[in-house]
Order: C-alpha cells, then structure tokens, then sequence
C-alpha cells in the first residue's frame, strides 16, 4: 500500500478555516483584547449601520428659582445634540505559501464526517493575527485623516477615528472646555520624589475637585490613565498615609481603588500612551462599535497572485469606529496632560512552535523529552525532538505532515508551525 503523503488541502479547506474564523477577525479589537474592554468598562456595539447616530440632552441649568405668577421665564432644559458614530472599512491583504497548507486531515467522527487541520489553522492565525493587532492599536490614537502613506510613522494608526482623537475634535468645537465644566487644567503628574512625597495624589485630588458635583457623587467613575500615572497615584497616596494604608488593588482586573474615593475606579492601560492625561468618565460612556452586517464585512481566499501561483491570499476586512457618548460634566471630564501613542505594532508574527495529541486518551506527545509548550517562542533553527507515545488504548498512525514515525526531528524556521500526532483506538 503506497504511503499517504501530505498534500495541499485545497481551496475548499481554506475557505472552510476562514469562515470559522471570520467571527473573531470581524471583532478586531475586542476579540484581540477582550480584557481592555471588559475592565475599562466600554461599550462594544454590533450590528451598526454605516452610520449610527446617538442623540443626547445638553443641560443649560437645573437651578430652581422663585418666580412671578404669570410672568414666562425663559427655556433652560437644553438643547440636542447628536453624538455621531461613522464607521470605517479597514482592508488587509496577507500573503502566505501553499507550503504551509500541506498536511493531511485529522478526522473525527466514526463516519468520517467531520475533520479539521490543525496546521492549517495556525497557519492561517497567524497570516491575520496582526489584523486584530492593528485594529486595536487605532482603539485610543487612530486618525483617518493621516495619509495612506507608509512612510508615515504614524501610517497604521489611520483606519479609524480612536477616542483620543475623538476628544480633541470636541476640545476644537468647544464642547469640552473649563467653561463647561468638563475639563481642568492640573500639574504635571510625574512620579514621587521619596517615599514622603504625596504630590502625585494631591494633582489628582485637584484634578477631581474640578469635576462637577453630579460626577463626583456618580455610583462609578472609570478613571483613564497610563500605567506610569496610575503608579505614581498609587505610590503618593501611600506617602500621603505614611503607608499605613495602600491602595485596593483588583489584580484580575487590572484596577484599583483608593479608600475614600472608592466609587472611582482607577483604570491604567499599557495602550493607553505615554504621558499624564487623566480622563474620568462613568462606565460605559466610551463605545467601540463594528458593523458585522455590512456585506464589506468578510475574510476572503484566493489561490495564486499575479507574482507566484503558489501564493495564498487572504483578504481581510470589517468596519468599526469609536465615540464618546457624552461628554457633559456630570458625565465626563478630563486633564490638560499630556498622552502621546506608544509605537504601533506593525505585522505580528509570533513564532511558536504548537504540538499536540489528536486524543490525549490514546497518545501524548514530548517536545524535547518535555510536555510540550505551546506558548513558547522558537528563532530560527531550534531543533525540536517530537516522541509520539501511544496509551495502552491507543495507537500510533501518523503525523498530519504524513511522517509515520513516532519520533521525528523538527527545525524552526522562524514562522509559526505546528505538529499533530494522529492516534487511533488499539484494535484487538
């Protein structure tokens, strides 16, 4: 009987991959960083039109006054506003080799209805992982207005308006400003000169006596800020007890509270930037939107490009945009700090080497005489071991490349990869 070889599993497969997949790279973002969105408490809206319009109530006054019987006062309810959200179509195109779509089928199901491959699937993650990558990187600094230019630094922060740049177009408008209550100008936040220095937690005591009243007694205030600010807080509100009292930290969250301001949730993130801007705001305030309705919306194979008929091309694409819903005073303000973007991550590639069992009840597999660690990153031309060891159930048929050997040497090459051991059930 001639020997199985791996063979390229074809158009259908791929396409088969990609639509599994398609959820994830439509959520961008939040399938990226799920965490951020949880923690910070931002809304995360599906199923936009292109254009999503949210209209709020600007208050003028809510000061009761005596009046005169008969004589008509003035309106001061307010007036609308509508708070827009424009989405964004944001295109990739990722070119990948056939080479990395070659194995053979690990079927699962008596009837060898369903089957799946492994291989091919981390092969196509990784072509699109720096999507989601991407897209998340524009979350707080993205500027459409930036050229389509790649010689720009700031190139990759264009596919869509971020909150940051959202602000500072309400900041020119006017709707933000010290006139208005929504915003306070406070010292440079910078970290604590010893361990006695309180400074860094009286800037944000001023930066808070500036709020309004409605938003100082609100049930919840998300308190942004970048990582060095939320520490040099933290370090000063401990000077300022003589760390007698710390900071309550929620370490699965990420947050913290201080006592006496236990309704504000301190919220410092990495992609935040670097710098001392402070933004308080009540939960969910801030919205992160995709249109996955939008027939743009979709991940795409084709086989081939005009340069190498062995390429395989992905087509990726979906539409978000962002938007703070309000930005009145007893709802939101924020500081005159400071905040630039951290460098973009650019293409991502992670270079892991994943092996595993195609049933753990029947075999287990070693990297290098270890469990294996599909975590770990490899360079180039790491030599990896892999023992393939049937359970006293089990049986070994083969690798998903085709090799029948149970031990086989592998060499990295740099790029993601990946190796399945096929078992079977011991007939007797």
């Amino acid at each position: 009987m001639a020997e199985t070889r791996a063979a390229f599993i074809g158009v259908s497969a791929l396409e088969q991959i990609a639509t599994k997949y398609t959820k994830q790279i439509v959520m961008g973002g939040v399938h990226y960083r799920p965490d951020v969105f949880d923690r910070m408490k931002i809304l995360v809206s599906t199923g936009l039109q292109f254009k999503d319009v949210k209209t709020i109530m600007n208050r003028k006054g809510h000061t009761t006054v005596r009046k005169v019987v008969g004589k008509p006062v003035n309106n001061t309810i307010g007036y609308l506003e509508e708070r827009k959200m424009v989405g964004h179509l944001a295109m990739n195109h990722y070119l990948d080799n056939k080479d990395n779509y070659n194995e053979l089928a690990i079927v699962d199901g008596v009837d060898n209805v369903n089957y799946t491959y492994p291989l091919s699937e981390i092969a196509f993650q990784a072509a699109v992982a720096n999507y989601g990558e991407d897209i998340f990187d524009n979350l707080w600094h993205g500027d459409d207005t930036i050229p389509d230019d790649k010689t720009n630094p700031k190139w990759h922060l264009r596919l869509y308006t971020g909150f940051i740049t959202y602000l500072r177009q309400d900041i020119a408008m006017s709707r933000i400003s010290k006139a208005n209550k929504n915003y306070v100008e406070v010292e440079t936040i910078g970290k604590p000169i010893d361990e006695k220095d309180p400074t860094p937690f009286n800037i944000f005591q001023n930066f808070r006596m500036g709020w309004s009243q409605n938003l100082r007694n609100a049930p919840e205030v998300m308190l942004y800020c970048t990582e060095e600010t939320g520490e040099a807080i933290a370090d000063g509100y401990g000077n300022s007890k003589g760390n007698n009292k710390s900071v309550i930290y929620n370490e699965e969250a990420g947050t913290f509270t201080i006592p006496g301001y236990r309704n504000v949730t301190f919220c410092p993130e990495a992609s935040f930037g670097t710098g001392d801007l402070m933004i308080a705001t009540v939960p969910y305030n801030f919205e992160y939107g995709v249109d996955d309705k939008d027939s743009r919306t979709s991940v795409s194979v084709r086989v081939g490009s005009d340069n190498d008929h062995t390429d395989i091309s992905f087509q990726v694409q979906s539409i978000q945009a962002t938007r703070v819903i309000n930005v009145n005073s007893d709802s939101f303000c924020m500081s005159n700090g400071s905040l630039i973007p951290n460098d973009c991550a650019g293409d991502y590639t992670k270079d892991v080497f994943v092996v595993q069992s195609s049933d753990t009840t029947l075999g287990t597999v070693t990297v290098n005489d270890a469990a294996p660690n599909n975590e770990a990153e490899y360079t180039s031309g790491a030599v990896l071991k892999l023992v393939a060891a049937p359970t006293s159930t089990g049986e070994f048929v083969a690798w998903n490349t085709g090799e029948k050997t149970a031990e086989i040497t592998v060499v990295t090459k740099g790029q993601p990869g990946a190796r399945t051991a096929i078992f079977k059930k011991k007939t007797t």
